[in-house]
């Protein structure tokens, strides 16, 4: 577990679902994250691509989430994905060594939050050989958030989330 400014990650546990589907709800409401009302849903948060998850806790409050993916949903080719083949001409690995820092959502009631939940996924993605990447949809708040952090844009890369298509903007996290 970390802390940073009285914000404690810890791994997500099953019964954190219930109380991050509120946060995830105002999200969708405020920012448009999920993009897809019908995203809002305890199997969006967990999917079965998840490498891992946590939440951040202020005074023992569930006050975020953030998670990382695999390139690929299992089953599935991960080199026959766009996405995944230009973030590994990007970063010069292998798509197996790629984690898509995902999910990343606070309910905007602690500042650092996001920032702090952020950095422990790049972290942990570093610690286990792993480079984190990301997608995002480009009219989003969430672009700013993440340039200012030091990601940068190497492409997009279509991606059809329900019924919209978007061109995502792809980005890779900066080097230490």
């Amino acid at each position: 577990m970390s802390a940073t400014s009285g914000i404690h990650v810890r791994p997500r546990r099953h019964g954190d679902l219930t109380t991050l589907l509120p946060i995830l709800q105002r999200a969708h409401e405020l920012h448009r994250y999920p993009v897809r009302a019908a995203a809002v849903r305890a199997d969006w948060l967990a999917p079965p691509n998840e490498l891992a998850a946590w939440v951040a806790e202020s005074d023992d409050d569930v006050v975020g989430h953030v998670a990382l993916h695999s390139t690929a949903a299992p089953g599935t080719d991960p080199g026959a994905d766009d996405a995944s083949a230009q973030w590994r001409r990007a970063t010069g690995v292998a798509a197996d060594r790629l984690a898509v820092v995902s999910r990343l959502v606070t309910d905007g009631s602690v500042p650092g939050s996001g920032t702090t939940l952020l950095a422990h996924a790049i972290d942990t993605a570093r610690d286990a050989g792993r480079v984190a990447v990301l997608l995002v949809e480009p009219s989003s708040a969430a672009l700013g958030f993440y340039r200012r952090r030091g990601w940068q844009q190497i492409g997009t890369s279509a991606q059809q989330w329900g019924e919209y298509r978007v061109d995502a903007v792809l980005m890779v996290a900066p080097s230490r």
